[in-house]
């Protein structure tokens, strides 16, 4: 017996030291947009995130451009055409100016409508995982990444310019290539 009057317990400490390393094999989840993704140029995704979420304005040099006309030979009337199609070509300076682009808060909207459910996600996320950190972490990444992928698809306000949606050819304002929308990530860290 020991000098406080206890024994024993060697099966409640083992149990204890197992738990303690289950639930410290992983320190912390990262989810969003990780170092090193990049569109097929080469341009950084998570540079383009911020300017989407924060806004920002960027200066367009100046610069000559094509316009391709198809004239309707009986009118007279002309429309834009693809140069394939058209009958008539004009070369136009455009002259330098600045494009503004609005925020568009998807990100902090996610964190403003879902993060006060997260911890109890992840408790049961760590019971269901027995006390694994790591495995737990990882659901919790896969949850809030599929979060935030939602909240960009969903993602309307402010609306695109007429413009955008004209060249795009749909009016999803987060959404062009996907490759944003395909580079949310997750990392789990010991």
């Amino acid at each position: 017996m020991s000098a406080d009057g206890l024994h024993g317990g060697d099966k409640l400490q083992a149990y204890l030291d197992g738990l303690l390393a289950r639930v410290s094999s992983a320190q912390a989840v990262k989810v969003g947009f990780l170092e090193g993704a990049t569109y097929p140029d080469g341009t950084s995704v998570p540079m383009v995130a911020s300017v989407q979420e924060f806004g920002g304005s960027m200066q367009i040099p100046a610069r000559t451009q094509d316009l391709n006309f198809k004239i309707n030979a009986n009118t007279g009337k002309s429309r834009f055409a693809k140069a394939g199609k058209a009958n008539f070509a004009q070369s136009v300076t455009i002259p330098a100016h600045t494009v503004t682009i609005p925020a568009r808060p998807f990100f902090r909207g996610m964190l403003d409508q879902k993060a006060s459910t997260w911890g109890e996600q992840a408790g049961k996320a760590l019971k269901a995982a027995d006390f694994n950190a790591k495995t737990a972490l990882a659901s919790m990444g896969e949850l809030i990444q599929g979060q935030l992928q939602d909240s960009i698809r969903d993602f309307t306000n402010p609306a695109l310019a007429p413009s955008t949606i004209r060249a795009k050819g749909f009016a999803t304002p987060l959404i062009d290539t996907g490759v944003m929308l395909r580079s949310v990530d997750f990392e789990v860290q010991d």
